[in-house]
């Protein structure tokens, strides 16, 4: 098509190429359009904050679902972890084994019991998550961009989709962390000595009795817990997938562009195994924090005294109370979270 075409009446038709946005004209000046190409930019913005929110929303459900199918293992942990400082009578172990902490849970409190401060979990898990996957997205999509025309290796991309787990789980700990500390505080308190009606109350009594750095306390140490375990979480998943896919396609002779319940459920089992068993030390440290000011005398207490105490009570094993049951809780935990996400994002037609 030419760029110039004559009215009816004679004058100069002003045409636009669609296809770069360039202006051509033709006759008087005057008869100039200042308009580029068709392009609606209020939509564009609308379609990306739409996109944004969008990750937001697949982050926060997703990990809601994996926190409410755990929530069981998940309490069974903690109740491991924190034992010898909330029974009256300190003794080293809650229970003697997984099935009989089980039982023992549901005889004295109900089954009901076993999702004893779920609200709470998914309260700080939904803002957690979204928090979470979105800045892992950014950050991850940011180094994607800026390596666009560069071959990037399989070490260098490990290396930024460790930067980026870490990045994304030290925002999203620090900005949902008051609510995690909540969680732990009603999941552990016992029916006879009830402290918090809920979050509202534990949110009030906690600042009214320790101030507003009582909600922060054991901050560091689940940083020390959440970034390590994040970035090799995310690591290792993507890695793994990466490999199933190019394993699934090989079978299938042809590209393969998604991954099985299973294989996802597989990926993020391994990656969840790995990181929580280096990690697992220091998160009995910090859920030991998190309770110290009900719990362990001195609120002021640190992680170094916490960590002295647990070593003098109960030796190495201490710092590994509630291993199992967490290691149970991360492999459909991990693998729903993931899972749930990739589906989510694929069914929002989300690409980054």
């Amino acid at each position: 098509m030419n760029d110039k075409q004559t009215t009816e009446e004679g004058r100069p038709r002003l045409l636009r190429r669609h296809t770069t946005g360039v202006v051509s004209f033709g006759g008087d000046p005057g008869d100039v359009c200042t308009e580029t190409a068709d392009v609606d930019h209020d939509s564009r913005l609308l379609d990306e904050i739409t996109k944004q929110a969008s990750v937001l929303l697949a982050g926060g459900i997703a990990g809601s679902v994996g926190k409410t199918c755990t929530a069981p293992l998940s309490r069974l942990t903690i109740l491991f972890q924190v034992h010898s400082m909330v029974s009256a009578t300190h003794k080293g172990k809650f229970s003697e084994s997984l099935p009989q902490a089980f039982m023992k849970v549901v005889r004295n409190e109900g089954i009901l019991s076993l999702w004893k401060g779920n609200g709470a979990s998914v309260v700080h898990r939904f803002p957690y998550s979204a928090v979470n996957f979105f800045t892992y997205e950014l950050i991850k999509g940011s180094f994607a961009s800026a390596n666009l025309d560069n071959d990037v290796s399989q070490s260098a991309q490990m290396s930024m989709n460790f930067v980026s787990g870490a990045m994304a789980a030290a925002t999203s700990t620090s900005v949902c962390y008051p609510i995690d500390l909540i969680r732990t505080r009603l999941i552990t308190q016992l029916d006879k000595d009830i402290r918090y009606r809920g979050i509202s109350h534990a949110f009030h009594r906690i600042r009214a009795e320790e101030g507003t750095r009582g909600l922060y306390r054991g901050l560091s140490a689940t940083l020390f817990v959440t970034v390590p375990n994040m970035a090799i979480n995310f690591t290792m998943f993507e890695t793994l997938k990466e490999k199933a896919l190019a394993h699934r396609s090989e079978q299938a002779q042809r590209e393969i562009q998604t991954l099985t319940v299973l294989d996802t459920l597989f990926c993020g089992g391994l990656s969840g195994i790995l990181s929580s068993s280096i990690t697992f030390p220091v998160d009995v440290i910090r859920r030991r924090m998190q309770i110290s000011g009900i719990h362990g005398g001195s609120s002021n207490v640190t992680a170094l005294a916490i960590a002295r105490e647990l070593f003098a009570e109960q030796g190495i094993r201490g710092f590994y109370r509630g291993l199992a049951p967490e290691l149970l809780k991360v492999i459909p935990m991990v693998g729903i979270t993931f899972g749930s996400f990739d589906y989510i994002k694929r069914h929002l037609e989300i690409t980054r």
